[in-house]
């Protein structure tokens, strides 16, 4: 019975089709230190990804995920690297939001085993970043941008939510982290708060966050991936053991265009590639890649002008059944020294 339920699954899985947009920042090819990311709309209006891996030290690139259709569009090579067949990921739940430099928010991704990812991200200006924060809008005056305390005075600091990252655009599921940031920037102060995973229900309370002389309102809980972050232990109001500030300085940190989302001015996890937008464009890179050959490595010993007297070492070896078995095998694997003039 349960046998038969999985391959139900599969069944049903493999006819899945998700009529979700990707949104066009997002759509073409993208690069880091380990991967191609591919993302397109097919033709059947179905988002897809392809993950390239750079694998042999960037040497061959393998076609690790994809959709089946993609190999009879450019036939997968089969060595032993690559597997039979490549990993399906679907693309589902596809929450962004979108400003004129930036993209952010989240791609649900599901494997053909089951398994499943939620991949956050940040995208600004044609880099993409995994690790971002997102400004707590809760009680914001539109007009100053800033924090209103419950006695409708304007404060300065302002409360930046975390979430939680992920490794990228990967093959195989990952675990959560089980502890991610908030961030308290006041002037030229900026508190790191440490929220931990936690059983108990979100909650969408605010509670007290004091150094010193410095008090601010934060968020109890976050949310991030379906799963539940607390930066005080059970009904408490106030965190405890609080660190003092590190120093803000602006040039270390990107934001975008309304400033509610930055990033650490970091290298970023994917770049995109300006030129080749199109699937046909990302195998011709695999191709030009994997048809790379390294050079020969150099010679064991110098060059010499040693005469090795090849008419005595034949003369030697005349009659010896032994060596002229081992000659043979020689000419079949190739040319000797004597052949090259050596």
């Amino acid at each position: 019975m349960k046998k038969s339920l999985i391959f139900l699954y599969l069944i049903l899985l493999s006819t899945m089709v998700f009529t979700e947009t990707l949104p066009s920042k997002l759509l073409g090819i993208w690069e880091s230190k380990d991967r191609y990311v591919f993302f397109e709309q097919n033709d059947e209006n179905e988002p897809q990804i392809v993950v390239v891996l750079k694998e042999y030290y960037g040497w061959y690139l393998d076609r690790v995920a994809e959709p089946a259709s993609y190999n009879e569009k450019e036939p997968r090579t089969r060595n032993i690297p690559t597997p039979r067949n490549a990993e399906h990921i679907y693309i589902q739940n596809i929450d962004t939001k979108e400003t004129a430099s930036s993209l952010y928010g989240s791609l649900d991704l599901k494997y053909s085993n089951w398994q499943k990812n939620q991949i956050p991200f940040f995208l600004l200006d044609d880099s993409i970043y995994l690790k971002y924060f997102v400004l707590d809008e809760r009680e914001t005056d539109e007009t100053t941008g800033s924090l209103e305390t419950s006695e409708n005075q304007n404060v300065s600091y302002k409360f930046y939510r975390g979430i939680a990252p992920s490794k990228g655009f990967m093959i195989s599921p990952q675990n959560l982290p089980k502890n991610i940031t908030g961030y308290i920037i006041d002037g030229e102060k900026l508190y790191d708060v440490r929220y931990w995973q936690t059983d108990m229900d979100y909650s969408t309370d605010y509670i007290t966050f004091q150094y010193k002389d410095d008090s601010y309102t934060i968020p109890k809980h976050l949310r991030s991936c379906e799963t539940n972050y607390s930066c005080v232990s059970g009904r408490s109001k106030k965190v405890r053991n609080t660190v003092k500030p590190f120093g803000y300085k602006e040039e270390d940190y990107l934001f975008n265009d309304n400033q509610k989302v930055f990033t650490k001015n970091e290298e970023p996890y994917l770049k995109r590639l300006a030129d080749r937008s199109t699937f046909e464009d990302l195998m011709t890179l695999v191709k030009a890649a994997n048809a790379r050959r390294k050079p020969d490595p150099p010679a064991l010993f110098p060059e010499s002008n040693l005469d090795w007297h090849w008419d005595l070492i034949d003369l030697l070896e005349k009659n010896n059944e032994i060596i002229q078995q081992v000659r043979a095998r020689q000419k079949a694997f190739g040319p000797r020294g004597r052949d090259i003039g050596k």
